[in-house]
């Protein structure tokens, strides 16, 4: 038996940053993997996050809203993670795929260059 590929997907910048790549995404593997939104949202609005996706043209299985987010992409099996903030990768295994988006909290258009503090990277460029 063939497991369910289980995508997880932000959705503050990062569906919002590209909501005709993520819909296009989601409409084409929706019956082939289990789509998850997980969000950092206020507790009991996840009618409104519904309200939200839909009107984007997003197709999901479920909505989370927490700030444990690795905690739940482990438990729940996902195996390919899509976010823009870095913080939520840093507890997930090389098993789960992470594809980080670029956008202007995490990137400074203006240098080209990326935005991170000491938690969440490493300047190779150190001597």
């Amino acid at each position: 038996m063939v497991k369910m590929l289980k995508i997880g997907i932000d959705l503050d910048d990062t569906i919002t940053h590209a909501p005709e790549f993520f819909s296009l995404l989601t409409q084409s593997v929706a019956n082939a993997a289990e789509i998850h939104i997980i969000t950092r949202r206020f507790p009991g609005t996840e009618s409104q996050v519904s309200e939200e996706l839909i009107k984007l043209g997003i197709v999901f299985h479920k909505i989370r809203i927490t700030d444990q987010k690795s905690k739940y992409i482990l438990a729940e099996g996902i195996s390919i993670y899509f976010d823009d903030t870095d913080e939520y990768f840093q507890d997930l295994p090389e098993s789960v795929k992470v594809f980080k988006i670029r956008e202007p909290g995490n990137f400074c258009f203006e240098t080209r260059r990326w935005i991170y503090g000491n938690k969440t990277g490493i300047n190779i460029d150190k001597k």
